[in-house]
């Protein structure tokens, strides 16, 4: 058996490897996401940003911003336009299993008819529907991929939730001094991730108003994911910024989900400006700034 000395040595010697392989990895990690940072901690566009989400132990992975030229914005624009009669149309195509279906037109107005009529000759322009007139209405033939399918079933409503936030970003900075920029589809890693690929988190959209940072989730459904939407919240708003969960359902009640924040897409134009006057209270400029997206 050893002696107890000499076993403590080689403790002692094992606990200082160990001190030093760590002070190493310490430093190794910090090098590394140092690395990480630059490409987006030292582009102008995105700088801001950057520092924001590396305060709060993130590093951007990737992102998009400027111009919107997807087909998927022009169409979900289309639907939100006339979405009584569209989206219950939509959410048949989502959820339909058979070769083909008769979606009944019958009780229809002669506008909704047309609405419907515009957005099926979209879809079949883009290869996703074959369609024709039959005396109860249009008989359709889907021919969807995953990722119309997924736009169908749900991602249409972050394509809806960018076009209402610009829009409304738009009014408020045309008499106003703040500038303004958006970016979706952020996809952002912890700092101290030991995952070599992939991503930790994926915000929807996030905009950057002055010295502000207003963070968005979008839900087209009835589940809303509340113990995520509890991280997110306590993690990004504080007294300067905010996180923002929106919803297609005008039904829910904003005020039961109180002190978090919920808007409804029906009514964020309203819910939005509302925030961004109590967050900018002072003078309206004659000067008008803003970073539009198409």
């Amino acid at each position: 058996m050893r002696a107890p000395d000499e076993i403590k040595t080689d403790i002692a010697h094992i606990e200082f490897a160990r001190s030093v392989l760590e002070e190493r990895l310490t430093a190794l990690k910090a090098e590394r996401d140092q690395h990480r940072a630059d490409e987006h901690a030292t582009a102008k566009v995105t700088k801001r940003i950057a520092e924001f989400f590396r305060a709060h132990g993130l590093y951007i992975v990737g992102l998009h911003s400027g111009e919107r030229s997807k087909d998927h914005y022009a169409l979900a624009k289309q639907m939100w336009r006339s979405r009584a009669v569209l989206l219950p149309f939509v959410k048949k195509l989502s959820q339909n299993k058979e070769p083909s279906f008769v979606y009944e037109t019958t009780s229809l107005s002669v506008t909704d008819k047309t609405d419907l009529k515009n957005l099926c000759d979209m879809l079949a322009k883009h290869g996703w529907i074959s369609f024709k007139l039959v005396p109860e209405g249009f008989e359709v033939a889907p021919s969807l991929r995953g990722v119309q399918k997924q736009f169908l079933s749900g991602a249409w409503a972050e394509e809806i939730n960018l076009y209402l936030i610009d829009k409304t970003l738009k009014t408020f900075t045309q008499s106003r001094r703040q500038g303004y920029k958006l970016f979706w589809d952020l996809k952002l890693k912890r700092i101290d991730s030991d995952k070599d690929n992939g991503h930790d988190m994926q915000l929807d959209l996030v905009a950057e108003v002055g010295d502000r940072f207003y963070v968005f989730e979008t839900k087209s459904g009835f589940t809303l994911s509340i113990a995520k939407w509890v991280d997110r919240t306590r993690l990004f708003d504080d007294d300067k910024n905010r996180f923002i969960t929106c919803t297609a359902d005008e039904k829910l009640n904003p005020l039961i989900f109180s002190p978090f924040r919920l808007f409804a897409l029906p009514t964020l134009e309203e819910q939005f400006l509302e925030m961004l006057q109590v967050d900018f209270p002072g003078p309206a400029s004659d000067t008008p700034t803003g970073n539009p997206i198409s």
